[in-house]
């Protein structure tokens, strides 16, 4: 089997901030996009709001991951059905047994755009990584590199 490679764009906001979503919480936030980033943590990135850990692979929104399983469905899924298809159709040629496997289009999927919303903080301990947060989150906020409380409660 073929390792097949799928680039899907996700959307940065004008400030160069990337959405992100807790899986701890679940709760939505931005961090900085920039080839100039500070190193992945040992322990992965921690969440601004409750401050859990995860792997650097852990924060997608589910409208990124539901753009993702689309794109698959589309380059990867649906042509494998499509071949099968065919196959099945020329392998039931002259049999008792007709097969037909026919699939439907998928309707297009809208694109991922992303807001100019939240408000940015600035944490002094890692200057590289400022995310963005809710408006209107009042409770501290944490570093996403080393967890530490960068803004506290209001």
């Amino acid at each position: 089997m073929s390792n097949e490679e799928i680039r899907v764009p996700v959307p940065l906001d004008d400030d160069g901030f990337l959405r992100r979503e807790c899986p701890a919480c679940g709760r939505e936030f931005k961090w900085f996009y920039s080839e100039d980033s500070e190193p992945v943590p040992t322990d992965g990135y921690a969440c601004p709001y409750c401050a859990q850990t995860a792997d650097a692979d852990s924060w997608f929104t589910q409208a990124q991951i539901d753009v993702v399983h689309d794109a698959v469905g589309r380059e990867i899924v649906d042509p494998m059905l499509d071949e099968f298809g065919r196959e099945m159709r020329h392998a039931s040629r002259g049999s008792f047994v007709q097969v037909d496997v026919t699939s439907s289009p998928r309707p297009p999927r809208p694109q991922l755009t992303e807001p100019n919303d939240m408000t940015r903080v600035d944490p002094s301990c890692h200057p590289k990584e400022p995310i963005k947060v809710l408006e209107n989150w009042t409770d501290t906020v944490h570093c996403i590199v080393c967890a530490a409380p960068i803004r506290d409660a209001a």
